[in-house]
């Protein structure tokens, strides 16, 4: 038993030398270069054969567990041949993740996806709700306030390639640098609808619009609307944190989220983002049975960059707490 123990100390070195083999010549992109931690590494490339079996640079887990000496087994790490087929068939050729100090953004085949967005004070907000809400446990919420000032010192940029058929061309992975600027040089465009809705909730958890409830709307139409409704304990909950109101809004360069005027990570868009998102549905559900829900999506997700939508969710006052205004995003 003691001598397998005696190779344990190669597993982490193991580890470090499988992720920089398989990385590219240049670290992601990281905007908190100072202070006293910083980890960025290169883009790793993942290879899933035909049978779901990751590699990196042509290492396994089964070489991995050799080299090992079986100490550390990822053998069982492998995805459904059946996805696999899936995205051969369909031409899903590579998909990439890459972490940033402002977001997590997802390409397919290279054309960016709608992601998600965030910067320091957002990160925090997100701590602190984590832990005053009591929607986590204390010890999880205090997991995730402690990793917080990590987030954006990280860059870490994972791409995942699939087999390819034989009678399809290729698609190199590019730099998903040029991608991410898209984003930020969009222009404001007008929107094509506007849309406002501020829904309030009373200590039984009845929503009521400019004081019309889901109650009265029961005895006018005698149709009941208890879904629509929260349980009184949610409310309670939402007291105890002194959570007075969520706001949620669309813009055109996505979908923005605050609580109590503090704003979280959201999810990030624009059009060209979004009509990536539609194709790469389109071209996964290519079969007959998913004509109608891919006109759908071809039609509406495009549209969602021109709506300016706002829904506000707003909650009894604890007693004795100061009122707190609404955001101007």
């Amino acid at each position: 038993m003691l001598k397998s123990y005696r190779f344990l100390w190669l597993v982490p070195v193991l580890l470090l030398a499988l992720v920089l083999t398989g990385c590219g010549d240049k670290p992601t992109e990281v905007a908190e270069q100072g202070g006293e931690f910083l980890l960025a590494l290169p883009r790793i490339v993942v290879d899933i054969n035909s049978d779901g079996v990751p590699s990196i640079t042509g290492i396994t887990p089964e070489t991995i567990k050799r080299l090992t000496f079986g100490q550390l087994d990822l053998t069982g790490m492998r995805m459904d041949p059946a996805y696999i087929k899936w995205f051969t068939r369909t031409n899903l050729q590579h998909v990439e993740v890459v972490h940033k100090n402002d977001g997590l953004f997802i390409f397919a085949n290279n054309d960016p996806l709608p992601h998600i967005a965030w910067d320091g004070e957002a990160l925090q907000s997100t701590g602190q709700l984590a832990s005053d809400s009591g929607m986590l446990d204390p010890r999880v919420a205090k997991v995730v306030t402690m990793l917080t000032p990590f987030i954006q010192r990280i860059g870490i940029d994972i791409a995942v390639r699939f087999p390819i058929a034989s009678n399809a061309e290729e698609i190199p992975l590019s730099d998903p640098g040029d991608a991410m600027a898209m984003l930020s040089a969009q222009a404001e465009e007008s929107s094509i609808a506007k849309v406002r809705v501020h829904i309030r909730y009373d200590a039984e958890g009845v929503p009521s619009v400019l004081s019309v409830s889901t109650k009265d709307l029961e005895e006018a139409l005698g149709t009941s609307l208890r879904q629509m409704q929260l349980a009184p304990q949610t409310i309670k909950m939402m007291q105890g944190a002194n959570i007075q109101h969520i706001l949620v809004r669309t813009t055109t360069t996505g979908v923005l989220l605050f609580v109590n005027g503090k704003a979280l990570p959201h999810v990030a868009w624009s059009d060209a983002y979004l009509k990536n998102g539609a194709d790469l549905y389109g071209q996964l559900y290519d079969t007959p049975a998913y004509q109608l829900s891919r006109e759908a999506v071809t039609m509406l997700l495009p549209v969602l960059n021109n709506i300016d939508g706002e829904v506000v969710l707003r909650f009894p006052l604890a007693e004795g707490a100061e009122e707190i205004p609404l955001p101007n995003p």
